[in-house]
C-alpha cells in the first residue's frame, strides 16, 4: 500500500469516528420542549372591564377566560336539552307544527349585552334565491376581519362544516336563540366555551362554498330560520329591540323583514368581478349599482297589486295586552294584511282605544 492510499484510509477512519461521536452527542442532548407543552398550572388571574370575566394565566405561557357566573348555567335546560356539538341541527325531533305561535325573546338587559357580529352593507338578504333558499344574510368583509359574539351564550358547534358553511361557529343564547357564523378563516372558540357579547369568536374568510370573503350569518330558533334583519341593523350595527315577539309565521322563508320594513328586495348579486387580472371582490358601490339595475328590471316586469275589497270590513279596538301577532291569530289573518289596511308597520305602537281594520 503506497503512502497516498494509506493517508486516504486514515482520513476515512477519522471522519467516520468523528461522525459517530457527533451522533452520540446529538442523541444524548436533551430536546427542549415547547413552552405550551409544559405542565399547565394556574399562576395568576387578571380582572377585566367585565365584572363577570377574569383571565387566568398559566405556567406554560397560555391563558383562558374564567367566568364562574356563566358556568353556573351548565345545568339550565337551554344548555342541556338538545345540546348536540357534532351536528348543526339539534332539534330534528321537534316538528314545525309543534312550535308555539309566538315566542317572546328577551334579547338584552342593556346594550352592553349586544354587539353586531360585523357591520356593513347586506348584499344578499334572507329569502328565496331562485330555486334555493338563502337562510341568512351575507355581508362582505376583509379577510381576517374579527367576528364578534352577538349576545352572551355558549358555543354549541365550532369546526369545519362540509355542508358548505366552511368554518362555522354556532352559539346558543340563554333565550334559546342560536346565531350561526359561517365561512370563517379561523376559529377563536371551542365547543362548550361560554362567550360574552363582543368577544371575538373567529375571523372573516371564504371557507366552504363561498365566492369571496364574507360573513354568512343566520338566526335560528329550534332549527327554524328567520330574517336576522328583524332584529339587527347591520349597516349601523344597532339592535332594533330589547324584547322581540318571534311569530311562527316568520319561519316561512318568504316572510322577510325587508318586505315589512319596505326595504329593497333580495337579488342574487355576484360577489366577484371579472377583471384582466382575474376575479376580484366586488366593491360595495358595484354591488349597490347591480342591485339598482336588478330593481329597475324587476319593476318593469311587475304588475300593480290588486286592491283589497272593503265590503264586510272587520274592525278591532285595541285593548291592554293586544299585539299584532295575537290579533292575526285571533282573526285568522296575517300581520302584513293588518299593516296594509291601516298604513302601519310592525314597529307601530298600538295605543289603547285605537280602532284597527282587520279584514
Amino acid at each position: 500500500m503506497n503512502t497516498r492510499t494509506l493517508t486516504l484510509v486514515v482520513l476515512l477512519i477519522l471522519t467516520t469516528l468523528s461522525l459517530s461521536a457527533q451522533r452520540r452527542r446529538s442523541y444524548s442532548r436533551p430536546v427542549s420542549p415547547k413552552l405550551e407543552d409544559l405542565p399547565k398550572r394556574p399562576l395568576d388571574t387578571i380582572p377585566t372591564s367585565d365584572p363577570d370575566t377574569r383571565i387566568i394565566l398559566y405556567s406554560n405561557n397560555t391563558w383562558s377566560y374564567f367566568r364562574p357566573s356563566l358556568q353556573k348555567m351548565d345545568s339550565l335546560p337551554v344548555y342541556t336539552d338538545h345540546w348536540d356539538t357534532t351536528s348543526v341541527f339539534a332539534y330534528k325531533d321537534i316538528p314545525y307544527e309543534n312550535l308555539p305561535p309566538i315566542v317572546e325573546l328577551n334579547l338584552v338587559q342593556d346594550l352592553s349585552g349586544f354587539k353586531a357580529p360585523i357591520t356593513g352593507q347586506v348584499f344578499s338578504k334572507y329569502g328565496p334565491r331562485r330555486r334555493r333558499r338563502h337562510n341568512g344574510v351575507d355581508i362582505p368583509l376583509k379577510l381576517g376581519e374579527p367576528i364578534y359574539a352577538t349576545f352572551d351564550g355558549k358555543v354549541r358547534y365550532a369546526k369545519y362544516n362540509t355542508g358548505g358553511f366552511g368554518n362555522l361557529v354556532i352559539i346558543r343564547h340563554l333565550n334559546g336563540l342560536e346565531t350561526w357564523n359561517a365561512h370563517l378563516s379561523k376559529l377563536n372558540v371551542q365547543v362548550n366555551d361560554y362567550v360574552k357579547a363582543g368577544q371575538v369568536i373567529g375571523f372573516g374568510g371564504s371557507t366552504g362554498r363561498s365566492r369571496g370573503p364574507h360573513l354568512h350569518y343566520e338566526m335560528r330558533y329550534q332549527d327554524q330560520t328567520f330574517d336576522p334583519e328583524f332584529i339587527i341593523d347591520f349597516e349601523t350595527g344597532q339592535l332594533k329591540y330589547q324584547t322581540f315577539a318571534l311569530e311562527k309565521s316568520f319561519f316561512n322563508i318568504h316572510s322577510r323583514a325587508s318586505e315589512i320594513l319596505e326595504e329593497d328586495d333580495e337579488y342574487d348579486i355576484p360577489l366577484l368581478t371579472d377583471t384582466e387580472e382575474g376575479d376580484t371582490l366586488a366593491s360595495s358601490q358595484d354591488i349597490l349599482e347591480r342591485i339598482a339595475e336588478a330593481q329597475q328590471k324587476d319593476r318593469q316586469q311587475q304588475n300593480k297589486p290588486a286592491g283589497i275589497n272593503s265590503s264586510n270590513a272587520v274592525y278591532h279596538t285595541i285593548r291592554s295586552g293586544d299585539m299584532l301577532g295575537k290579533l292575526a291569530i285571533r282573526y285568522g289573518v296575517t300581520v302584513d294584511q293588518i299593516c296594509r289596511l291601516n298604513g302601519i308597520n310592525r314597529n307601530t305602537i298600538l295605543r289603547i282605544g285605537r280602532r284597527l281594520r282587520i279584514k
